[in-house]
């Protein structure tokens, strides 16, 4: 009898909570039990935490579900050598230096170490502002340097990374297209009022200022509706036919759906290229046009001209290449087929399950199934 393999995840938040776990990790699960795999995932904070962990204030709750959260991660250290892999997703715990992970290297587990983003930069949210120095940035390079493998989204960080360790594995961060998919009103646009959308969250709302001017441009000039859909409401003035719909993930993909031309406005910064562009990732799936900043990873997840633009951060540009997909909806059709067939190609579940089981030393051919 074959000795089932057993995997403890550490990540930051519990479970359909945070976009960066569903989609690096979560999803991915059910298909590790599958192929042999017992999976323990311990979240450092409690799904209650993540209520009110990016409000102000809230000082007190926040430093008590902290310091639940270190308890758990000690009592984890007793049942630590039961296990075969330790998963690392960004950081063990978000506070402090790697002592965790010290500990586990120490013990002598095989650590996959996997990061999304540039968060070796130092980075904190507006609501938490004070954490910026106790974030200990410095402690991705120490993962990374000492981790059996790491795996990071783009290459840029692949880059990175390589620098410090020569096992690095470029995993996309991936949609099911069994989940992201397109409805009815998406097989023809022609006729009927275009939906222009943006979605994201509080760290990427600013990011809307890029496009506003143009939004507000084209919007005298032409009939279609902007939709923002967020957890925090942006009130974008002067955009006419503006509706704003708070992010859910129970409505997430018919919310999604709603959009027929997505943008994506990323400025030109360091932490900016740490990004996959997951966007325009969402809104090709679900068979949305994009739109997006030729900054960061704008030119790796959409195929300029053929299933979307890729601009500069010009008002002149954005506007130009919007009005162009406004006045000609025959392309909106055409080029959100396209937009599917490369986002299957490139950013699916279904063709990345191999890469994420190899990180755990698992064996598995493409399906050849197309959704």
């Amino acid at each position: 009898m074959i000795k089932r393999k057993k995997i403890l995840i550490l990540c930051p938040y519990a479970l359909q909570r945070a976009p960066g776990q569903r989609f690096r990790f979560e999803q991915y699960v059910q298909c590790l039990e599958e192929n042999g795999c017992d999976v323990i995932i311990a979240p450092f904070l409690s799904s209650h935490a993540h209520t009110f962990l990016y409000k102000s204030k809230y000082f007190l709750r926040k430093s008590l579900a902290v310091l639940q959260g270190y308890c758990g991660r000690l009592k984890l250290l007793f049942s630590i050598r039961k296990f075969d892999y330790v998963f690392i997703y960004r950081e063990a715990a978000p506070l402090g230096p790697p002592v965790f992970e010290y500990l586990v290297f120490l013990i002598g587990k095989t650590v996959v170490y996997d990061f999304d983003d540039a968060i070796f930069l130092p980075r904190a949210s507006k609501a938490n502002k004070i954490t910026m120095f106790l974030k200990c940035a410095w402690k991705v390079s120490y993962i990374s340097a000492r981790a059996n493998r790491v795996s990071v989204c783009n290459p840029y960080l692949v880059s990175w990374v390589t620098a410090k360790n020569d096992n690095v594995t470029l995993l996309p961060t991936t949609v099911d297209l069994a989940y992201h998919i397109p409805n009815d009103a998406k097989k023809s646009v022609v006729g009927r009022k275009i939906v222009v959308g943006w979605t994201g969250s509080h760290s990427t709302v600013a990011y809307l200022q890029i496009v506003q001017d143009a939004i507000v441009q084209l919007s005298k000039e032409f009939d279609f509706e902007f939709l923002v859909i967020c957890d925090v409401d942006p009130e974008l003035l002067g955009v006419k036919n503006c509706r704003y719909i708070p992010w859910r993930l129970e409505s997430e993909i018919s919310d999604l759906n709603q959009i027929d031309i997505g943008l994506m406005p990323v400025p030109d910064g360091e932490w900016e290229l740490g990004k996959v562009g997951f966007k325009a990732i969402q809104y090709s799936a679900v068979g949305a046009v994009s739109v997006v900043s030729d900054t960061g990873s704008g030119n790796e997840v959409v195929e300029h001209g053929k299933t979307g633009f890729v601009i500069s951060n010009t008002t002149e540009a954005w506007k130009t290449s919007i009005q162009y997909l406004l006045e000609n909806p025959q392309c909106v059709e055409k080029m959100s087929r396209e937009a599917r067939t490369y986002i299957d190609r490139k950013y699916s579940v279904r063709v990345n399950t191999p890469v994420f089981l190899s990180l755990f030393d698992i064996t598995q051919a493409p399906s050849e199934a197309t959704s």
